[in-house]
């Protein structure tokens, strides 16, 4: 067996006494030297999360120690900052106690790729109803399954909560809180990947009808309280049934609406043009 250089010896040497040590002041990073540096930064905070190294709330050490640990320029170690928060995998906090935290799990990222796809015209209104439609309809089924009492009483305390508000016309369609009847529903499947995948179509769906800015109508909160009967009865069909039938009548609303929305655009521009030509 071929015997090893100096060189190679002293390489390795120079190699390993970079190499970090465990300490008690926080997570360890390796120094990068493949592939785009930040994108190995990201990769290994990932890992770091998913081992549980790092926790929800937890603080990254600060720009110029992960500069140091991961041996890296600062200008690299921001750009993968940036990367995880726009990932919605840290959030930065300003103010004495501020920089980069380890964020709470949630939708945020998930809801705003799909966002984003939506306004690219990547992905269809129909898309994401028909997508919602069988997600609802998987977390009702398990719901009926899973769902404590306790559970199944803060669904009706929200939409106790929300007809009162639109009795007194002071509800809107445009808040995030008249969504929490879904997330409530996914809550009790004691499915966390399902509870962010609801909330992240749930979400989107809010936010396309918030430009349209809807009227409350009393007909959601009685469609919402024959959906919590069916879950109070374990009857998952006649539930998933009720709630994909309101989701559609959403669905077409919300595409019906978006359509004038887009035509009377449309027909200004087309005018306004015509009143351009028209003075030049």
């Amino acid at each position: 067996m071929p015997s090893k250089s100096p060189a190679t010896t002293a390489t390795r040497a120079s190699a390993a006494s970079k190499a970090p040590t465990p300490t008690a002041r926080g997570p360890v990073f390796q120094p990068v030297r493949t592939r785009r540096a930040f994108e190995v930064v990201c990769d290994q905070i990932r890992q770091q999360i998913a081992r549980g190294d790092l926790r929800p709330g937890e603080r990254l050490p600060g720009e110029k120690e992960l500069a140091e640990q991961f041996d890296i320029s600062r200008i690299a170690v921001r750009e993968a900052l940036r990367s995880l928060e726009a990932a919605a995998v840290v959030e930065a906090r300003t103010g004495l106690n501020g920089g980069f935290f380890i964020r709470d799990s949630n939708s945020a990222g998930l809801t705003q790729s799909v966002q984003d796809m939506v306004s690219l015209g990547q992905v269809s209104i129909s898309d994401v109803t028909e997508a919602r439609v069988e997600l609802m309809g998987v977390a009702i089924r398990l719901a009926c399954a899973r769902a404590t009492e306790e559970e199944l009483d803060a669904i009706e305390a929200d939409i106790d909560h929300h007809t009162e508000l639109f009795r007194e016309r002071g509800g809107s369609r445009n808040t995030k809180s008249v969504i929490e009847f879904y997330r409530l529903i996914a809550r009790a499947t004691h499915n966390n990947v399902i509870l962010m995948m609801v909330d992240a179509l749930s979400e989107i769906i809010r936010e396309l009808l918030a430009h349209i800015d809807p009227q409350p109508r009393q007909d959601i909160m009685l469609v919402r309280r024959q959906v919590l009967a069916l879950l109070r009865a374990r009857d998952p069909e006649g539930a998933s049934a009720a709630m994909a039938l309101h989701l559609r009548k959403v669905s077409e609303y919300l595409e019906s609406e978006s359509q004038k929305k887009t035509a009377a655009k449309a027909t200004a521009k087309a005018k306004a043009t015509a009143k351009a030509k028209a003075r030049a």
